[in-house]
């Protein structure tokens, strides 16, 4: 394994450039010069120390009609670093790695066990981020850092987690040191929610967009907002705790609700396509009682955040979750006035594997990221 992986340092000029190129795909100097605003100068000398630094590359030549010297583009080099995302599931860790450009390396799984004693998962961790490395041939590679995707709020101490039941031993602990303790890379933890919502704003899908919310139906309710290109945590880090609205001993709008549904009916979870397919009542009723317990929240999202874009997604079946996204739509597109834009809710491009990929595209969002 790599022992050493001295931090990134970037200038906010440089960190800028490197956003405007992985927006854009493929850039040249001249476009460069006139998206940032820098002098055509400027822009030689900061892409010079880029590529020499092994974070962007150069293509081929573009020939584009003009006197002189034909245009380099430039684009991210997908080599030039890769990270690393840990997130915690009821039963599993999940690893995800990925390169420079947001590409996944290799996604692997592991049972956990629950609430036991937090060394014992950060050896199993340790364990595996090496061997997914390894595997990758990625041992000696520059790691810009791992993340830590954890399902929980933070306390008022803002170092401790009230983690969900099955990790509450947990608790007490103070995860940023325990987990940066752990592997010699910078090392950010973070609310398994907001590590999704980042997977999702850098997904590809959402380009030409600035302003996103995620809603995580999985087993829990939560959602990652992200505001003029930026995480937006709130004032004690815990914003988008959208299960308050929803006490624990009360039905609510998630995988888990659907599950217990289920199973109260006397009906098999594991038979949840089939019955989604005939039109079983119990999957259609519970379908139209949380379609009515997001449209409330949804309004909230878009009269307070005003997004682009409110993506559904978690753990929660995509079928279930393409169905809820038509019906809400239509809810909410009836109820405003014609002429005034508004979010489209749409479904994530991701399932539960957002939360690892999110957590691996931590290092680069916080490394990068201008407007961190």
């Amino acid at each position: 394994m790599n022992l050493v992986s001295a931090p990134l340092e970037l200038s906010a000029t440089q960190r800028n450039l490197i956003d405007l190129i992985r927006n854009h795909g493929t850039v040249t100097r001249a476009e460069l010069s006139r998206l940032s605003g820098l002098t055509p100068g400027a822009i030689t000398q900061q892409c010079r120390e880029l590529i020499f630094s092994g974070l962007i590359i150069e293509g081929e030549p573009v020939h584009d009609g003009k006197r002189g010297q034909p245009s380099l583009p430039l684009r991210l080099n997908p080599g030039g670093a890769c990270s690393v995302g840990v997130s915690f599931s009821p039963g599993f860790i999940d690893i995800a790695v990925i390169d420079l450009s947001g590409k996944p390396l290799i996604q692997v799984s592991e049972k956990h066990t629950e609430n036991r004693e937090i060394t014992h998962t950060v050896n199993q961790v340790i364990h595996m981020v090496a061997g997914a490395l390894k595997k990758k041939r990625l041992s000696n590679s520059r790691i810009l850092g791992i993340g830590y995707a954890v399902p929980g709020f933070l306390k008022k101490d803002g170092r401790k987690r009230q983690t969900v039941a099955w990790l509450d031993s947990w608790r007490e602990v103070d995860l940023q040191a325990v987990f940066s303790a752990a592997l010699p890379y910078p090392t950010w933890v973070e609310n398994i929610v907001n590590a999704s919502a980042i997977a999702e704003y850098y997904s590809g899908n959402h380009s030409n967009i600035s302003d996103l919310v995620l809603i995580d139906l999985g087993y829990g309710l939560a959602a990652g907002i992200i505001a003029d290109s930026k995480l937006l945590s709130g004032g004690f880090s815990n914003a988008g705790e959208l299960g308050m609205s929803f006490p624990l001993d009360r039905p609510r709008p998630s995988y888990k609700d659907l599950l217990i549904t289920l199973e109260k009916a006397g009906l098999n979870p594991g038979d949840l396509d089939g019955l989604y397919d005939s039109g079983n009542t119990v999957i259609e009723c519970w379908i139209a009682r949380v379609c009515e317990q997001l449209e409330p929240l949804i309004f909230s999202c878009i009269q307070w955040l005003d997004p682009e874009v409110i993506t559904l997604g978690g753990a929660m079946p995509k079928q279930i979750v393409r169905r809820l996204v038509k019906e809400l739509n239509k809810r909410v597109r009836g109820q405003l006035e014609p002429l005034r834009p508004s979010a489209q809710i749409e479904a994530s491009a991701f399932s539960k594997e957002g939360a690892s990929r999110g957590a691996a595209m931590l290092p680069l969002y916080y490394t990068l990221n201008i407007k961190k």
